[in-house]
């Protein structure tokens, strides 16, 4: 096996342990909140102010994480060290001042747009939602900062620095929680969520010293700058769309009965981190590796990190959507059968559950697929993609919420991600030119026939299984399910030799014969 390859696959582990620990951290912060709030008015009027603040977050990030990386690259391999340094301040500086308009400009509108987004809600709980969503926005210029400092180093592939970001929301909201959940209610949370933005520039001030020089300048008419602002357009306004979707399932959400759009929120938490611990790691270092085969104009190179991406990411992830989906109440169950959260809360979220995980290989492959499109610096075609899906996602919603409930609407996020994701790697075919496809789908249908045989393990030993009357219960299913389907996939897969799986193995026996 090349050094190549493996070098991609330790690198993703490393990033991804890292990670891991984040995600499990925050996976442990939404089991105490439900804990101690349930899945009542409190938190649905939390989810959905979150919901907003998180919005320009992601537009935010989007913006830069999609830019930035590419055109810092671009200008380390071809300018002096001076012009990266003023380059890198301006953009901390200049997107510091506009999230900063942005805080100021959704304080004044939050009653507009929580009544816009949130029509279910009675007024009530439309004036907490406002409240609350008040109280967070004084955090978006910190959290925009650390944006932009985790993009550099990326740029700079220190990637386990720039993945320290998730412990302080982390740390912040279980300090609030269990600190003052008595004391100040719901409020407590948006403190929590203040204070944490300030630790995540905090935490990164370490990791980027010696990496450049800070200075305090504030230059628009900087030609690269003015490039990332004509390339950012794009992906913010595919992330607004994107975003657009997210909402309009929430308003639809709102008029099922209460309770369901938190038990939605949960199920789409838990598909958030798997989709941070497995994809998110791969995704982050091969965007920098793809930047840089782009400014090398190697476009071979492109397409062959998006192979091997697609087959470490079918052989991660086609178990976990077997497990998940087969034992999607235990799943739910373990994590948040806690304090008020009942049982009827726990088929609510695992009937999303099942829908949302059947789409997770899609929304991994079209996400990566997006980041080839801008290492290659356009940010034109993900955009267009982003439209044509988000359309075909809502009518989606509109036709199944009336029959499949919160299920329907998971649903229509699956298949649109699919349909995406098929769309945008016939497009990237086009941009790059062949990639042997052919090669990449034979290990595809390899791993298909392995998880196969991993469900059929799965099934039978579910339907084996006495069912769980509490968490125990459905923790002592989930270890001997995922366990006895595991080792059948393993095997298959050793047996079938799937490529990236003996990528693993050499790695592994390489490690302990040292």
């Amino acid at each position: 096996m090349s050094g190549k390859k493996k070098s991609l696959l330790q690198t993703t582990m490393a990033v991804t342990l890292v990670i891991f620990v984040s995600k499990a951290g925050g996976f442990l912060r939404e089991i105490v909140m439900t804990a101690y709030y349930g899945a009542g008015t409190e938190m649905d009027a939390y989810n959905m102010a979150y919901s907003l603040y998180y919005v320009p977050v992601l537009l935010f990030n989007s913006c830069i994480t999609s830019t930035l990386v590419p055109l810092y690259v671009q200008l380390q391999k071809d300018g002096p060290p001076r012009r990266l340094d003023r380059f890198g301040s301006n953009v901390i500086n200049l997107f510091a001042v506009f999230s900063l308009a942005v805080s100021f400009f959704m304080f004044w509108l939050a009653g507009s747009l929580v009544r816009l987004t949130a029509q279910g809600f009675d007024p009530g709980k439309q004036a907490l939602t406002t409240e609350l969503l008040r109280r967070m926005l004084p955090s978006l210029p910190f959290l925009v900062t650390s944006i932009v400092l985790s993009s550099i180093l990326n740029a700079r592939e220190k990637y386990l620095a720039a993945q320290l970001t998730g412990f302080p929301l982390t740390f912040a909201l279980l300090i609030a929680t269990i600190g003052f959940s008595r004391s100040h209610g719901i409020h407590a949370l948006t403190w929590g969520v203040f204070v944490s933005g300030i630790l995540q520039v905090v935490i990164l001030l370490p990791a980027m010293k010696g990496l450049m020089k800070y200075r305090l300048s504030f230059d628009l008419s900087d030609p690269v700058f003015r490039r990332l602002m004509a390339l950012a357009g794009p992906a913010v306004l595919s992330m607004a769309v994107n975003e657009l979707n997210h909402m309009v399932d929430k308003m639809l959400a709102t008029g099922l009965p209460e309770g369901h759009l938190s038990c939605m929120s949960l199920a789409f938490r838990l598909i958030t981190f798997l989709v941070g611990v497995v994809l998110v790691p791969l995704e982050t270092i091969t965007f920098s590796r793809m930047s840089m085969r782009t400014a090398s104009h190697d476009h071979k190179g492109v397409g062959k990190i998006v192979r091997q991406c697609a087959e470490l990411v079918a052989l991660v992830i086609f178990p976990v959507i077997v497990v998940g989906a087969v034992m999607s109440k235990d799943v739910i169950r373990l994590a948040y059968r806690h304090g008020v959260f009942s049982e009827d809360s726990v088929s609510t979220a695992a009937y999303a559950l099942l829908f949302y995980i059947v789409g997770v290989f899609s929304f991994g492959m079209r996400d990566i697929l997006n980041r080839a499109f801008h290492a290659c610096q356009d940010t034109r075609t993900p955009m267009i993609n982003a439209m044509a899906t988000v359309a075909l996602n809502i009518l989606l919603n509109v036709l199944l919420v009336r029959v499949m409930g919160v299920g329907g609407l998971a649903l229509a996020t699956s298949l649109s991600a699919t349909v995406g994701a098929l769309s945008l790697l016939m497009l990237l075919r086009r941009k790059i030119g062949r990639f042997r496809g052919r090669r990449t789908l034979e290990e595809l249908i390899k791993t298909g026939i392995a998880a196969a045989l991993c469900a059929f393990v799965c099934i039978v030993l579910d339907r084996v299984m006495p069912p769980a009357q509490n968490s125990m219960g459905s923790f002592i299913r989930l270890v001997a399910g995922t366990g006895a389907s595991f080792i059948a996939y393993i095997a298959a897969a050793l047996a079938l030799r799937v490529r990236q799986i003996d990528v693993a193995k050499d790695m592994i026996l390489k490690k302990l014969g040292r």
